[in-house]
Protein backbone atom coordinates (compact mmCIF):
# COMPACT_ATOMS: atom_id res chain seq x y z
CA UNK A 1 0.00 0.00 0.00
CA UNK A 2 1.31 3.48 -0.61
CA UNK A 3 2.47 5.51 2.02
CA UNK A 4 1.07 8.59 3.09
CA UNK A 5 3.33 10.72 3.06
CA UNK A 6 4.16 9.96 -0.58
CA UNK A 7 -0.19 10.00 -0.77
CA UNK A 8 -0.24 13.42 0.35
CA UNK A 9 2.79 14.16 -2.27
CA UNK A 10 1.15 12.85 -5.04
CA UNK A 11 -2.31 14.97 -4.93
CA UNK A 12 -0.59 17.94 -5.28
CA UNK A 13 2.49 17.08 -7.77
CA UNK A 14 0.30 14.52 -10.32
CA UNK A 15 -2.12 17.77 -11.10
CA UNK A 16 0.64 20.19 -10.82
CA UNK A 17 2.56 18.43 -13.48
CA UNK A 18 -0.40 17.40 -15.05
CA UNK A 19 -0.93 21.04 -15.99
CA UNK A 20 2.32 22.09 -16.80
CA UNK A 21 3.04 19.09 -19.42
CA UNK A 22 -0.42 19.58 -21.00
CA UNK A 23 0.09 23.05 -21.63
CA UNK A 24 3.82 23.20 -22.65
CA UNK A 25 3.01 20.65 -24.83
CA UNK A 26 -0.65 22.55 -26.10
CA UNK A 27 1.77 25.75 -26.78
CA UNK A 28 4.50 23.94 -28.49
CA UNK A 29 2.56 21.90 -31.02
CA UNK A 30 0.47 25.40 -31.93
CA UNK A 31 -2.12 24.51 -31.14
CA UNK A 32 -3.48 26.84 -28.52
CA UNK A 33 -6.06 28.63 -30.03
CA UNK A 34 -5.13 32.44 -28.56
CA UNK A 35 -2.83 33.39 -24.97
CA UNK A 36 -3.62 33.29 -21.86
CA UNK A 37 -5.97 30.36 -22.56
CA UNK A 38 -8.22 28.13 -19.95
CA UNK A 39 -6.39 24.94 -18.46
CA UNK A 40 -8.93 22.77 -20.32
CA UNK A 41 -8.24 24.23 -23.54
CA UNK A 42 -4.86 22.04 -23.46
CA UNK A 43 -7.23 18.89 -23.46
CA UNK A 44 -6.99 19.17 -27.23
CA UNK A 45 -6.40 16.33 -29.48
CA UNK A 46 -2.40 14.72 -29.22
CA UNK A 47 -0.05 14.34 -27.14
CA UNK A 48 -1.55 16.97 -24.40
CA UNK A 49 -5.32 15.13 -24.46
CA UNK A 50 -2.78 12.14 -23.30
CA UNK A 51 -1.36 13.71 -20.38
CA UNK A 52 -4.16 15.67 -19.44
CA UNK A 53 -6.44 12.77 -19.12
CA UNK A 54 -4.53 10.58 -18.04
CA UNK A 55 -2.96 13.03 -15.05
CA UNK A 56 -6.00 14.01 -14.03
CA UNK A 57 -7.99 10.48 -14.13
CA UNK A 58 -5.31 9.75 -11.75
CA UNK A 59 -5.40 12.68 -9.90
CA UNK A 60 -8.75 11.72 -9.29
CA UNK A 61 -8.26 8.89 -7.49
CA UNK A 62 -5.48 9.84 -5.32
CA UNK A 63 -7.79 12.82 -4.32
CA UNK A 64 -10.30 10.26 -3.23
CA UNK A 65 -7.73 7.83 -1.34
CA UNK A 66 -6.10 11.12 -0.18
CA UNK A 67 -8.87 12.25 1.69
CA UNK A 68 -10.26 9.02 3.20
CA UNK A 69 -6.58 8.71 5.03
CA UNK A 70 -6.46 12.23 5.93
CA UNK A 71 -10.27 11.25 7.43
CA UNK A 72 -8.73 7.74 9.11
CA UNK A 73 -5.80 8.87 10.82
CA UNK A 74 -6.85 12.12 12.16
CA UNK A 75 -10.70 11.57 12.96
CA UNK A 76 -9.96 10.83 16.45
CA UNK A 77 -8.49 14.26 17.30
CA UNK A 78 -10.21 16.40 15.20
CA UNK A 79 -13.29 18.21 15.49
CA UNK A 80 -15.41 15.35 13.86
CA UNK A 81 -18.35 17.26 12.24
CA UNK A 82 -15.55 19.14 9.68
CA UNK A 83 -13.72 16.44 9.33
CA UNK A 84 -16.50 14.35 7.88
CA UNK A 85 -17.51 17.27 6.08
CA UNK A 86 -13.83 17.20 4.57
CA UNK A 87 -13.90 13.50 3.41
CA UNK A 88 -17.32 13.75 1.48
CA UNK A 89 -16.43 17.02 -0.22
CA UNK A 90 -12.93 15.30 -0.54
CA UNK A 91 -14.31 12.32 -2.27
CA UNK A 92 -16.55 14.71 -3.92
CA UNK A 93 -13.63 16.20 -6.17
CA UNK A 94 -11.81 13.34 -6.90
CA UNK A 95 -14.38 11.66 -8.53
CA UNK A 96 -15.67 15.11 -10.72
CA UNK A 97 -11.89 15.55 -11.53
CA UNK A 98 -11.92 12.10 -13.03
CA UNK A 99 -15.23 12.04 -14.92
CA UNK A 100 -13.77 15.98 -15.78
CA UNK A 101 -10.48 14.49 -17.25
CA UNK A 102 -12.39 12.18 -19.67
CA UNK A 103 -15.05 14.61 -20.83
CA UNK A 104 -13.21 17.41 -22.76
CA UNK A 105 -14.62 20.82 -23.34
CA UNK A 106 -14.78 20.71 -27.11
CA UNK A 107 -17.00 17.44 -27.35
CA UNK A 108 -18.64 17.53 -24.31
CA UNK A 109 -19.07 21.09 -23.26
CA UNK A 110 -21.85 20.86 -20.67
CA UNK A 111 -20.53 17.94 -18.43
CA UNK A 112 -17.27 19.56 -18.80
CA UNK A 113 -18.25 22.68 -17.04
CA UNK A 114 -20.51 21.02 -14.56
CA UNK A 115 -17.78 19.22 -13.36
CA UNK A 116 -15.32 21.48 -13.45
CA UNK A 117 -17.58 24.23 -11.23
CA UNK A 118 -17.53 21.11 -9.02
CA UNK A 119 -14.05 20.56 -8.51
CA UNK A 120 -13.31 24.37 -8.05
CA UNK A 121 -16.23 24.98 -5.18
CA UNK A 122 -15.89 21.53 -3.35
CA UNK A 123 -11.75 21.86 -3.81
CA UNK A 124 -12.14 25.34 -1.53
CA UNK A 125 -14.52 23.77 0.48
CA UNK A 126 -12.10 21.00 1.18
CA UNK A 127 -9.64 22.76 2.17
CA UNK A 128 -11.67 25.15 4.29
CA UNK A 129 -13.76 21.63 5.81
CA UNK A 130 -9.95 19.82 6.55
CA UNK A 131 -8.43 23.46 8.13
CA UNK A 132 -11.40 23.78 10.36
CA UNK A 133 -11.15 20.65 11.51
CA UNK A 134 -7.32 20.75 12.70
CA UNK A 135 -7.99 22.69 15.90
CA UNK A 136 -4.28 21.27 16.86
CA UNK A 137 -2.68 21.12 13.62
CA UNK A 138 0.93 21.73 12.40
CA UNK A 139 1.18 25.35 12.64
CA UNK A 140 2.66 25.76 9.70
CA UNK A 141 0.36 24.13 7.54
CA UNK A 142 -2.45 25.97 9.05
CA UNK A 143 -0.70 29.12 7.93
CA UNK A 144 -0.05 28.48 4.59
CA UNK A 145 -3.66 27.49 4.27
CA UNK A 146 -4.80 30.95 5.29
CA UNK A 147 -2.62 31.75 2.26
CA UNK A 148 -3.76 29.56 0.06
CA UNK A 149 -7.41 29.23 0.42
CA UNK A 150 -7.41 33.00 0.28
CA UNK A 151 -5.76 32.88 -2.79
CA UNK A 152 -8.46 30.01 -3.66
CA UNK A 153 -11.05 32.52 -3.35
CA UNK A 154 -9.49 35.36 -5.27
CA UNK A 155 -9.10 33.16 -7.89
CA UNK A 156 -12.12 31.92 -8.30
CA UNK A 157 -14.42 35.10 -7.38
CA UNK A 158 -12.29 36.69 -9.93
CA UNK A 159 -12.34 33.88 -12.59
CA UNK A 160 -16.38 34.09 -12.04
CA UNK A 161 -16.63 37.91 -12.18
CA UNK A 162 -14.53 38.13 -16.12
CA UNK A 163 -16.22 35.51 -17.61
CA UNK A 164 -19.96 37.20 -16.33
CA UNK A 165 -18.79 40.09 -17.73
CA UNK A 166 -18.23 38.52 -20.99
CA UNK A 167 -21.59 36.46 -21.13
CA UNK A 168 -23.52 40.27 -19.95
CA UNK A 169 -21.94 40.74 -23.21
CA UNK A 170 -22.71 38.14 -25.55
CA UNK A 171 -25.73 36.55 -23.31
CA UNK A 172 -26.85 34.08 -25.82
CA UNK A 173 -23.37 31.86 -24.82
CA UNK A 174 -25.22 31.23 -21.60
CA UNK A 175 -26.67 28.32 -23.32
CA UNK A 176 -23.55 26.62 -25.10
CA UNK A 177 -21.94 27.27 -28.18
CA UNK A 178 -19.09 29.74 -27.15
CA UNK A 179 -17.39 31.63 -29.25
CA UNK A 180 -13.98 31.47 -27.71
CA UNK A 181 -12.49 34.23 -29.83
CA UNK A 182 -15.21 36.69 -28.64
CA UNK A 183 -14.74 35.98 -25.12
CA UNK A 184 -10.99 36.05 -25.51
CA UNK A 185 -10.94 39.97 -24.18
CA UNK A 186 -12.43 38.60 -20.11
CA UNK A 187 -10.55 35.34 -20.93
CA UNK A 188 -7.31 37.54 -20.76
CA UNK A 189 -8.36 38.36 -17.08
CA UNK A 190 -10.31 34.56 -16.11
CA UNK A 191 -7.60 32.46 -17.50
CA UNK A 192 -4.50 33.39 -15.39
CA UNK A 193 -7.47 33.66 -12.58
CA UNK A 194 -7.96 29.99 -12.66
CA UNK A 195 -4.40 29.23 -12.67
CA UNK A 196 -4.08 31.08 -9.61
CA UNK A 197 -6.85 28.92 -8.08
CA UNK A 198 -4.79 26.01 -9.06
CA UNK A 199 -1.53 27.22 -7.47
CA UNK A 200 -3.94 27.68 -4.49
CA UNK A 201 -5.29 23.92 -4.76
CA UNK A 202 -1.41 22.53 -5.26
CA UNK A 203 -0.53 24.75 -1.88
CA UNK A 204 -3.72 23.15 -0.03
CA UNK A 205 -2.67 20.23 -0.62
CA UNK A 206 1.37 20.65 0.01
CA UNK A 207 -0.42 21.81 3.32
CA UNK A 208 -1.88 18.04 3.86
CA UNK A 209 1.51 16.53 3.80
CA UNK A 210 1.94 17.24 7.61
CA UNK A 211 -1.18 16.12 9.03
CA UNK A 212 -1.73 12.73 6.92
CA UNK A 213 0.93 11.41 9.61
CA UNK A 214 -0.40 10.16 13.00
CA UNK A 215 0.51 12.44 15.63
CA UNK A 216 2.63 9.92 17.26
CA UNK A 217 4.65 9.85 13.93
CA UNK A 218 5.27 13.91 14.34
CA UNK A 219 6.43 13.82 17.60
Amino acid sequence: MIEDRLLARLGWVLPALTIFLSTLVHIISGDYRDFPFFISEADYPGIQRIIFTGGFALTGIVLMYLSWRLFKINNRHTRWYWMHLSLLSGIFVGANLAVMAFMDMYDHIEIHVATAVNVFQFGLAWGLFTHLAFKDGNQTSKNLRYLSITLGFIGFLGMSYAISLGLKEYPEFIDGGWDMAAMQPWINWAAPLEYLLAVSFFLTLYSFESEVLPKSKEE
